[in-house]
């Protein structure tokens, strides 16, 4: 818009905020009249801690649909305590390796370890009983039943927990007592708790998704493509989340296409190219023109990243 608009007109809510000429209009100003309040485009990232590797992919190998492969032999681990990026343009297996840690593609070879114990046997729900949380790429499709209540989306995959049952009945009060938590806590913004979560802009779509994935202490977060489609306000919550969690000591597995992104957030970042891991790099060591020679194929694949 700046560089391309002579004039720009900012709605927020179905009202007009204001209009200005381009020239006198900042990325700040413009982000503080679309939320209503001062955004922080830079989030502070705190100094990452790393501990004991929380996640670690050996020799993964996985297929696409019909047959062809999609990951080739990548390994790479993900600390606790630290935010572990995978950059690369969209349709370089991104989607495929991140669905074989979840478990949803079965893995052709190689070995997912979470705290030591390999879960390519489990399924998904005992993946998620094992510490892993998962923002999808896709929170329509994988996030969300979109017919489904705010507080009916809130314990999706853990609704048979203790806490959430009275005897052989569900306790709704105790379900109900939860989703206003979570809504409070991560503002979502829902006329009542039984709003179906289509009625929802997709920034609360979002933070719904996040309050249930942040809920019950994972020790690896998953979060693919998490600020897709979302507006400033609904960004800088995303990544001030993402650095609390850090902070707590919980690993983070970001995978993004969004160069600013990843730089903002990360500590490591690995480039897959075509399947492949082309070239890991730490904090610091590299900027959005080097991290895109190697996302086109700029640098030779090694399928392996430091430790």
């Amino acid at each position: 818009v700046l560089e391309i608009a002579d004039r720009i007109t900012v709605l927020r809510q179905g009202r007009v905020i204001d209009t200005v000429e381009t020239p006198s209009a900042t990325p700040s100003m413009l982000a503080e009249m679309m939320v209503g309040r001062p955004v922080l485009l830079q989030v502070p990232r705190p100094p990452a801690l790393p501990r004991a590797a929380r996640l670690e992919v050996r020799g993964l190998s996985v297929e696409g649909e019909r047959g062809r492969p999609r990951i080739h032999d990548v390994s790479f681990n993900v600390r606790a305590g630290e935010v572990y990026a995978i950059a690369g343009v969209q349709g370089n297996g991104q989607a495929e390796l991140v669905e074989a840690i979840v478990g949803l593609r079965r893995a052709a070879t190689g070995r997912v370890l979470l705290d030591g114990r390999d879960v390519i046997p489990l399924s998904v729900a005992e993946r998620r009983a094992s510490g892993l949380a998962h923002i999808p790429e896709d929170r329509h499709r994988r996030g969300l039943v979109l017919a489904m209540s705010t507080r009916e989306n809130l314990i999706l995959g853990h609704h048979r927990r203790r806490a959430f049952s009275h005897g052989l009945l569900r306790d709704e009060r105790a379900v109900d007592r939860f989703a206003a938590e979570r809504c409070r806590e991560y503002d979502v913004r829902v006329p009542s708790l039984g709003t179906p979560a289509l009625a929802l802009s997709g920034g609360n779509q979002q933070r719904l998704v996040i309050a249930r994935e942040f809920a019950f202490t994972p020790g690896l977060l998953i979060a693919a493509q998490p600020t897709r489609g979302l507006d400033v306000g609904a960004t800088e919550f995303v990544y001030r989340r993402l650095l609390e969690i850090k902070a707590q000591g919980l690993a983070v597995l970001l995978v993004s296409v969004d160069l600013d992104e990843v730089l903002a957030l990360a500590d490591r970042i690995a480039v897959l190219y075509n399947g492949r891991i082309a070239r890991e790099f730490r904090r610091g060591e590299a900027d959005a023109a080097t991290l895109g020679l190697y996302m086109t194929g700029g640098g030779p694949p090694t399928g392996q990243a430091t430790p």
